[in-house]
């Protein structure tokens, strides 16, 4: 039986995750991808500058609840993972006031690296915390994440240590194209196999289907019948996502965009109104595929992967 101090506890890290999970897809939306887009956006810039502002109050908002969410998760390595994601979340603000090119130091060049590996580890552990189904559907979102990571260090090698590696990070480009098309798919599954009938269950699956409808369907018209919009736009997912693919697929990748959308939103309707598990289930693959298109040089999205991957870890647990 649940004592009254447990349930306070499972509520209080269930608050947490929501607003890190909120805060997270804000500073997507209005700051990972909003901002290399603005050139190219005939909304008036004011509003357009508004939102990025908004995105980036949303970076220090996470900043401020990671280390609470990591601190309360109770698995193994909490204590250095607390440490670690403070100094990095925090240090670097404090540092860039009195050395702004901190960040070519080989004191922080070695904290990003325990960074990146206490990252892989998070990743194991929940991974190895994942039901077998939810494992076979979250592998797209997993190698991702993991290929993003090799990714990040290959630079950082070959960047700062100079050392020479043949491999080019364009080779991963049609392999990630490959995981970002089967990822959608199976997030999907896994959002449809959650699905319980309710009255408010289907609301929300409406709901989530009308947005993600009202993002594809405009992008796909676009693009599917006009070869200079899918150079555009082939432009656009490359800075806004990460996601490099040729023109011609865009208006495929407009409905893995949807699909993306819709299997998120969907998830987060399960875990309001019928499994507390999915919302955990959310955050891992939210983070996971978002932060896997891009190239891990700032510590928030290090910090929001380990984050999400110790929540996961931790319900598993309990």
């Amino acid at each position: 039986m649940i004592k009254v101090s447990e349930l306070i506890n499972i509520k209080y890290y269930n608050t947490l995750l929501y607003l890190f999970l909120g805060f997270f897809m804000m500073q997507f939306a209005l700051r990972q991808f909003l901002q290399p887009i603005i050139p190219f956006t005939p909304a008036p810039a004011n509003v357009l500058t508004s939102m990025g502002l908004i995105g980036t109050f949303s970076v220090a908002a996470l900043s401020v609840i990671i280390p609470f969410l990591i601190y309360d998760s109770k698995v193994p390595l909490r204590i250095l993972y607390l440490v670690v994601v403070t100094t990095a979340l925090w240090g670097g603000v404090l540092l860039s006031y009195v050395y702004p090119t901190y960040y070519l130091t080989w004191p922080w060049v070695a904290l990003s690296t325990l960074l990146w590996g206490l990252t892989i580890v998070a990743v194991i552990l929940a991974a190895t915390s994942l039901k077998p189904i939810e494992l076979i559907l979250l592998i797209p979102a997993i190698l991702l994440q993991l290929s993003s990571l090799v990714n990040y260090i290959l630079n950082l090698m070959t960047e700062y240590y100079l050392i020479p590696i043949t491999i080019p990070s364009t080779a991963l480009a049609y392999p990630t194209l490959l995981l970002v098309i089967t990822g959608a798919l199976t997030l999907t599954a896994l959002a449809l196999i959650g699905f319980k009938v309710s009255k408010w269950s289907i609301t929300g699956y409406a709901l989530t289907m009308v947005i993600a409808a009202s993002i594809t369907l405009p992008l796909y018209q676009l693009t599917v019948d006009n070869t200079f919009m899918q150079h555009i736009m082939d432009m656009v997912f490359a800075m806004g996502f990460g996601v490099l693919a040729p023109p011609v697929s865009v208006p495929l990748m407009s409905i893995m965009l949807g699909l993306y959308v819709f299997a998120s939103l969907a998830l987060i309707i399960n875990g309001i109104f019928n499994n507390r598990r999915y919302l955990y289930l959310t955050a891992l693959a939210v983070t996971y595929v978002s932060t896997a298109l891009t190239p891990h040089a700032l510590s928030i999205y290090f910090a929001s992967v380990a984050a999400s991957s110790l929540a996961v870890s931790y319900i598993s647990r309990r």
